[in-house]
């Protein structure tokens, strides 16, 4: 019987929010699936997230007898580190054609002091074997400095941006500047869903959202005025799993300058 971290506790912090978040003001019609987190509350369930993370003591053990079965190591080993704190989880791995198990495995734990107790127990005795104790990074790259809160609000910026939905506009006056368009674009689509991107082209304007229906609201939009201009408004493909299509190389091009500003802003904080 094998133990192993599970991989859902992200998954777990996220849809304990959904349950609590209210739904938006800017959804017109009933929507029976999962609701989005928006804003100021998905970065709050990644911070949760990220101290959850942060919390955990990551223990690395090796010296047992690799002949044990897996629940006896279990048991032996959460008699020992008990003493420490909470044992809050243990990943032990076979090995997939010997069976034997790995000759190293992790004991997680939780509680002030909890690491530093652990490692006075190196060399404590497992099954006739003394047990080498060591500390491990923790499960994240949490090791950059940064706050979880910073932390929190660039993987925010980064999924919103991924996972983001867009809209090809053309219609507008295009003797205005760049700026003047995107403001007005942005403007113009703000009541249909938070804007992660508004990106003005040569001929036409690429606006991305990441709320649910946003795109089906824009698309709405088609053949409204925009200072005295009729816009035309046209859903862009989703991009493709595999392989990426002339619209997302587009859509990456002329994102890097902003992911880039992102970046370089989280490391200042």
């Amino acid at each position: 019987m094998e133990r192993s971290e599970p991989s859902s506790g992200l998954i777990d912090f996220i849809n304990a929010s959904m349950e609590r978040s209210e739904s938006s003001s800017r959804v017109s019609a009933p929507y029976t699936g999962k609701r989005t987190l928006y804003g100021d509350k998905y970065v709050e369930v990644m911070k949760q997230y990220y101290d959850y993370v942060k919390s955990r003591i990551r223990i690395g053990v090796e010296g047992y007898d690799t002949s044990l079965e897996p629940i006896d190591l279990y048991r032996a080993l959460e008699s020992l580190f008990k003493t420490c704190g909470e044992v809050h989880n243990m990943e032990i791995r076979r090995d997939r054609v010997t069976k034997a198990l790995q000759k190293s495995c992790i004991v997680i734990l939780r509680g002030e002091g909890a690491g530093d107790k652990a490692l006075q127990l190196n060399g404590s005795d497992i099954g006739g074997r003394k047990i080498v104790v060591t500390s491990l990074p923790p499960g994240l790259d949490l090791s950059t400095g940064l706050s979880t809160d910073v932390l929190a609000a660039r993987n925010v910026a980064h999924n919103k941006r991924k996972y983001s939905e867009g809209i090809s506009v053309t219609g507008y006056d295009t003797s205005l500047t760049k700026d003047d368009v995107k403001n007005a674009l942005t403007n113009h689509f703000s009541t249909c869903g938070e804007i992660t991107d508004v990106f003005v082209l040569n001929s036409r304007a690429l606006v991305y959202f990441y709320e649910q229906g946003s795109n089906n609201r824009a698309l709405q939009l088609s053949g409204t005025d925009l200072g005295g201009c009729t816009l035309v408004v046209k859903a862009l493909p989703y991009p493709k799993p595999k392989g990426r299509s002339a619209w997302t190389r587009l859509r990456y091009r002329f994102r890097s300058a902003t992911l880039s500003t992102i970046t370089g802003w989280a490391h200042q904080m």
